[in-house]
């Protein structure tokens, strides 16, 4: 189930770590044009809610486009084979040759496969589909998505609300680049990645973000 799976904690993990370094980027770029404690909080907290909500119309679309080619894509299988299952059995057959099966053994299984469920079949062999994805799932995952990214986005905000002076201080950048480390070993160990490529990466666009946010803050003013 997608919820206990490794891609849900590897999508976790992403989505919090574009709320992380959104979130800071906006403070680093409002600290350099000189804002105040209490902007900086404004700014923390817009930020947060809009990237929510951003990460949810986003990821909605996604999981609902690819949720509608599927169901395309299953509303054609079953009129090829209502029209005649004998294309299916071919390509069918062919796969497990592929697959190193012989001709007459993979014939005998394809025949099997589409007397028992000739569409579940071909979805699975043609398409990868193990199973039609359920309509809760796409507003099921944009709510996980936008739950995600509003964890990230917290943090700088959680950071400035302990300690006004954050910015001043540094903190929430030493808070960032530590978050950032964790949700890359998450991220890693999910998609069984080097953990110091991951590292690497994650920590090299999040120093960038803040860098040069913070940089036109003071640019501007």
């Amino acid at each position: 189930m997608y919820w206990f799976s490794r891609d849900s904690f590897r999508d976790f993990a992403v989505a919090a770590n574009d709320g992380i370094i959104g979130a800071a980027g906006v403070l680093q770029g409002f600290a350099g044009a000189g804002a105040t404690s209490r902007t900086l909080l404004v700014a923390s907290i817009s930020a947060m809610v809009a990237a929510s909500v951003a990460g949810f119309g986003a990821k909605y679309a996604e999981l609902a486009a690819a949720r509608d080619a599927e169901r395309a894509l299953i509303v054609d299988a079953r009129k090829d084979l209502a029209e005649g299952p004998e294309d299916d059995l071919v390509d069918l057959a062919g796969h497990f040759e592929e697959l190193g099966a012989p001709e007459p053994l993979a014939l005998e299984v394809a025949e099997r496969m589409i007397e028992h469920d000739g569409l579940a079949a071909t979805l699975k062999t043609a398409h990868g589909i193990d199973e039609p994805t359920p309509g809760w799932f796409p507003l099921a995952g944009a709510l996980w998505n936008a739950f995600s990214v509003a964890v990230g986005s917290a943090l700088p905000l959680a950071v400035l609300l302990l300690y006004p002076r954050a910015i001043e201080s540094w903190a929430v950048v030493v808070a960032v680049i530590l978050s950032l480390i964790v949700t890359s070993f998450i991220i890693a160990a999910a998609a069984r990645a080097s953990i110091w490529r991951a590292l690497r990466r994650t920590l090299l666009i999040g120093i960038a973000t803040m860098t040069l946010s913070y940089l036109a803050g003071v640019l501007i003013f």
